[in-house]
């Protein structure tokens, strides 16, 4: 499944999601406003004031969540929160004066007063209040969720309040002569640097369904479940991804740092603990050898030219079915704190020199 796919698929999940909370959020509301309606002894026609709100947060959380998650998310994520729902609020506010104001004035005999009214008038006001505080809290919770990446839901949830046996498949990504180009453009352009970068990784990652574990450095560690991380070689291909990104963007790079940079990974899988840990600034961390041997992999990459090496255990469950990809057998070699020689391969695309 081309990765392209896999990003429609997840934002279209994404946007799905934001329509089923805005749909029970319409609920409560529906029932909040009949209510209130009853207690001051009007007909709260329960049927009516449920059918609008349902509707209108149906249409509203394809339409306008579909928009933000397809169209506006990726100009507005990298602005701080407040600026990104300032700028989201103009764009509600426009979409509210349409919906609420031109449109109706439209069907009038006279557009102009007709328009006036309601734009000055409380209901405006009250429509375009709901729907900025809704779009603000909507943008929140994607936030947070990007911040914790897919496992929020476990954070929420408790999943790994209690340490758990997982297996799982890593991918230690490291940019390579990081500390020549820190020492040639300084640290404060560095740091930049490494943010771009970041941000190109993000999406490769995100889309092949990885879960971004930590940054340290120049060092990125991704880690996928063994389920999905298999299914399609989703891990293989997110190198690949990474790759090709970066190269996309080769011109940006050598333009504004003067220099293009290229990532050298380690894959390997097996069994890990897996927790939270602190009780202020949560994480969940994977505790086991395969960790190690991971970075172990990775660091091995120099001594035979390539820009990846993957375990004989991680080959075994992949399929690699695809033309596309050549496989080469380095051999048994010894890794540092592993008492046997570890079989290691290296991957390349076809056409690859």
């Amino acid at each position: 499944m081309p990765l392209t796919l896999s990003k429609i698929r997840r934002r279209t999940r994404r946007t799905l999601r934001i329509t089923l909370a805005w749909l029970v959020l319409g609920v409560f509301g529906a029932l909040f406003e009949s209510n209130i309606m009853a207690k001051h002894g009007l007909d709260p026609q329960r049927e009516a004031v449920l059918n609008e709100h349902f509707w209108r947060s149906l249409f509203g959380g394809l339409l306008v969540g579909g928009a933000y998650i397809f169209l506006v998310r990726d100009r507005l994520r990298k602005f701080p929160y407040p600026p990104a729902v300032g700028l989201m609020t103009g764009l509600v506010l426009a979409a509210t004066i349409i919906a609420y104001a031109v449109l109706p004035a439209l069907a009038a005999p006279a557009f102009g007063s007709a328009f006036t009214g309601v734009l000055l008038s409380w209901r405006f006001l009250g429509h375009f209040l709901y729907w900025a505080l809704l779009m603000a809290a909507t943008m929140l919770m994607v936030r947070l969720n990007d911040q914790y990446g897919s496992g929020g839901a476990g954070y929420l949830l408790g999943r790994y309040h209690r340490p758990r046996q997982e297996l799982r498949i890593f991918m230690f990504l490291d940019m390579r002569s990081s500390t020549a180009i820190a020492e040639e453009i300084g640290d404060t352009r560095y740091f930049q640097l490494l943010n771009d970068v970041y941000a190109d990784i993000t999406d490769p990652v995100v889309y092949s369904e990885g879960d971004i574990y930590q940054y340290v450095g120049d060092e990125i560690s991704v880690s996928w479940q063994l389920n999905k991380g298999i299914k399609g070689d989703r891990c293989i291909r997110c190198f690949f991804a990474i790759r090709e990104k970066l190269k996309k963007r080769s011109t940006y790079y050598h333009d504004t740092y003067g220099i293009v940079p290229v990532f050298k990974a380690g894959f390997h899988y097996g069994h890990v603990t897996t927790g939270e840990v602190g009780l202020v600034k949560k994480q969940t961390i994977f505790s086991g050898d395969v960790v190690n041997t991971t970075a172990h992999i990775q660091a091995s990459c120099n001594d035979y030219g390539v820009d990846n090496l993957v375990s004989k255990e991680l080959m075994n469950v992949l399929s690699l079915r695809s033309s596309r990809y050549q496989v080469k057998a380095i051999g048994e070699i010894p890794l540092k704190g592993k008492r046997h020689m570890v079989e290691l391969f290296t991957i390349s695309l076809a056409g690859d020199q």
